[in-house]
């Protein structure tokens, strides 16, 4: 995919080559703008060269510091839950971040492709079983982390979860855009009291039946996007896929969390399924689909 493919004239990109982005002191360090790898309501995500870093390949975030008169606190609570998250082998690393001139930008770790991405590129578009498991044991494994330093994701989903660069992290997923992330527990362990209806946050396709009823999110609800996302990538598309009612969408769910109830009181679910334990018993080092041309899911 190339970069340059999704350069789309809209306000960010006027600003980002004018005089007035030029002024900012971190355009002093990084300059070499090369594209724009993606945008969305809130701001654009631009590839750069980071001059003070020998010319790595970064990905700059920006988002206007004010809106509709008042102050963006989306990226600013970004920044903060990445410093948190520094180490973590499925977060971004954050070279640096700040406020210049009217925007918010962070530095961050240029990645590949994400997962929606390569299940569109697979010819029957879906991820066969091992490399869907082993895509899970990793958002598991940062989703843990994002919840043990007391935050939740809320917009877990296929296209936030990508893939490193090179050649030590390229199998490594990593989960981005953490824009609607807040926190359900204080730093002494206390859980924040819960509001009695929260307003809606994440994305209709994936948010949990909770969500939909507009209760607080927690931990378990990233979780059950993160199953939602497990059906669509293993089998291609989501029940609901082509719903675009809120209650439509929800009555589906609710229908689909039924039969999976069913079936774990059954004496099926204690049948062994080998294509289920291959997955399991695959190292994440192993080849995933994509660098098989997707021979593995074609013979599925």
């Amino acid at each position: 995919m190339k970069l340059d493919q999704k350069v789309r004239n809209r306000w960010l990109i006027k600003v980002i080559f004018s005089s007035h982005i030029n002024k900012c002191k971190f355009v002093e360090d990084i300059q070499v703008f090369k594209g724009i790898i993606g945008s969305g309501g809130y701001g654009e995500i631009y590839y750069a060269l980071d001059l003070k870093m020998n010319n790595e390949s970064v990905a700059v975030k920006v988002e206007p510091a004010i809106r509709k008169g008042k102050v963006a606190k989306r990226m600013i609570l970004e920044q903060k839950l990445l410093l948190r998250l520094q180490g973590q082998p499925h977060a971004p690393l954050m070279w640096g971040s700040g406020t210049e001139h009217g925007l918010n930008y962070i530095v961050m770790q240029l990645l590949s492709t994400n997962v929606a991405d390569l299940k569109k590129q697979c010819p029957v578009h879906r991820l066969s079983r091992p490399t869907a498991g082993r895509i899970m044991q990793q958002v598991i494994s940062g989703l843990r982390g994002i919840h043990k330093v007391g935050y939740i994701h809320r917009d877990v989903k296929p296209a936030n979860m990508c893939f490193g660069l090179t050649e030590k992290s390229y199998r490594r997923l990593i989960i981005v855009d953490y824009g609607l992330a807040r926190r359900f527990r204080l730093a002494n362990g206390k859980p924040i009291e819960r509001r009695v209806r929260a307003g809606f946050r994440g994305t209709l396709r994936y948010v949990s039946i909770r969500v939909h009823d507009r209760q607080e999110q927690g931990p378990s609800d990233d979780l059950v996007a993160l199953f939602f996302t497990l059906i669509e990538i293993v089998q291609g598309e989501l029940p609901w896929r082509y719903e675009k009612s809120d209650r439509k969408m929800k009555i589906a769910k609710m229908e689909l969390v039924g039969r999976v109830k069913r079936r774990l009181i059954t004496s099926e679910c204690t049948k062994p399924d080998q294509k289920l334990n291959l997955a399991h018993n695959r190292p994440l080092n192993d080849p995933y689909d994509w660098e098989n041309d997707y021979l593995e899911v074609m013979q599925e």
